[in-house]
């Protein structure tokens, strides 16, 4: 059986637990932080989240699992057939991850954590987001999905991009970056109720909660 090492509160870890219940791969979930300890490095050469555990080693970085779940696993087909359209979905993907993920996990530590905000970042990251995000509204099609008429790990990458992106856009900006795209936000209230969808996001929210609360409860150190 696969095995996929990580975290519910990464949304990179949840993309590719979505893909598998997609799919209906069984899978053992195994609880790992990212690690730069040798022993993890040896699973995971840059020690990030996640890996996939598989009868021939390891696998990591998402786009890698996720070319292999399909070519080993091609029913149901979360890729579509002709190689331009494979192509154009792994575009909409690419974006999603460098123009609108990148720069905006650089306000996680604040946010998530309390740390200062650093006013470098919140002056550089909103403008990169919002380039990205008119980069993704020329490539995407919403028809209904995002790289068409058919589901896709377009819709399950996109949907777990922006579920960090728009958060955070709020917390530091008050700013809803989909307020003026009406067919993007449609078609993440579509995405997101998906009964797989659904699944993941509690699965994730729940670990959100129990790791701010242990990050906020004073060690057994400090003074009561």
């Amino acid at each position: 059986m696969l095995k996929l090492h990580g975290v519910a509160v990464s949304n990179y870890y949840n993309m590719i637990k979505q893909s598998l219940l997609e799919k209906g791969i069984p899978f053992q979930e195994i609880t790992c932080p990212p690690s730069q300890q040798p022993a993890f490095l040896t699973i995971s050469p840059m020690g990030k989240i996640p890996c996939l555990e598989t009868d021939d080693g390891f696998i990591s970085e998402s786009l890698a699992i996720i070319e292999y779940l399909e070519e080993t696993r091609p029913k149901p087909a979360l890729m579509p057939d002709s190689p331009y359209a494979r192509a154009k979905m792994r575009e909409i993907m690419c974006i999603a991850e460098l123009y609108l993920d990148s720069p905006a996990r650089r306000h996680l530590g604040h946010v998530i954590f309390g740390e200062p905000l650093s006013k470098h970042a919140y002056d550089t990251v909103r403008p990169q987001v919002v380039r990205g995000l008119a980069a993704l509204t020329r490539v995407e099609q919403c028809a209904p999905w995002i790289a068409g008429h058919a589901f896709s790990y377009a819709d399950i990458v996109v949907m777990h991009v922006l579920r960090l992106v728009l958060p955070l856009m709020d917390a530091v900006y008050h700013w809803d970056p989909l307020q003026e795209v009406p067919t993007l936000a449609a078609w993440l209230a579509r995405v997101t109720a998906r009964e797989h969808s659904q699944t993941v996001i509690s699965a994730q929210q729940q670990a959100l909660t129990a790791m701010q609360a242990n990050h906020s409860s004073p060690s057994s150190e400090d003074p009561a």
